[in-house]
């Protein structure tokens, strides 16, 4: 393979995890807003605010989330913990209508169907340790998207209330080096590729990155 077409193959694997990450990226906003939506309602029951439409419309929202594993175990903890207050805020209220007993319905099927998820994501972390010929054998596109989900978190993680992305990547950089964290290489790679082709001088970094490179083995790039 030439290097014009080693170039584009990489632009086209860029290309492909930047769509994949402002994908996960965009989830993770529309569930953390749902989170933070249903927490109002919440707060607006305990002031004596009638809440009925606003938690009908957030569960006829958000009732697929349950079933596109969108939410991760924390989410679902949550959620759950902010449902068993409202439920106890509903329970404490001489309030007896259809519309209350609807609600408290609704949050416990719920729940339901979320300790059934829970369980479901339990059983296959434990299903899922494998020996090393077993994980050989892994679909590679499962490991490829796998990598980028962690990706997108270690660059999430790294890029908080920072305001440009050339410290991001000096700390992801530092941490690829001193703590030998493969994912940081890898991510800060991407890094410098992306801002390579956007026109920033990345040389300072790319012997950053060969110099963090050297304490892998095998070697991950060719010089």
């Amino acid at each position: 393979m030439s290097q014009i077409d080693t170039l584009k193959s990489l632009e086209t694997l860029l290309e492909s995890f930047l769509e994949r990450v402002v994908k996960l990226k965009e989830k993770r906003l529309t569930v953390l807003d749902g989170i933070n939506r249903l927490d109002n309602i919440t707060q607006q029951s305990s002031q004596g605010l009638d809440i009925t439409d606003n938690i009908g419309n957030w569960f006829a929202t958000h009732q697929q989330w349950l079933t596109e594993k969108i939410l991760k175990p924390a989410d679902v903890r949550k959620i759950n913990n902010i449902l068993k207050e409202l439920q106890k805020e509903l329970n404490i209220s001489s309030d007896s209508s259809p519309a209350k007993n609807k609600i408290i319905s609704e949050i416990s099927r719920w729940e339901n169907k979320s300790n059934q998820i829970t369980q479901k994501l339990i059983l296959k972390r434990q299903a899922e340790s494998k020996s090393p010929s077993d994980n050989q054998k892994e679909d590679t596109i499962s490991l490829f998207s796998n990598t980028l989900y962690r990706l997108n978190g270690l660059f999430e993680d790294v890029a908080e209330n920072k305001k440009h992305i050339l410290t991001a990547l000096n700390d992801l950089l530092k941490s690829a080096q001193a703590q030998t964290n493969k994912d940081a290489l890898i991510l800060s790679a991407f890094i410098i590729y992306y801002l390579k082709q956007n026109g920033y001088k990345v040389e300072p970094y790319i012997k950053k990155l060969k110099e963090a490179e050297t304490l892998f083995k095998p070697k991950m790039f060719n010089a």
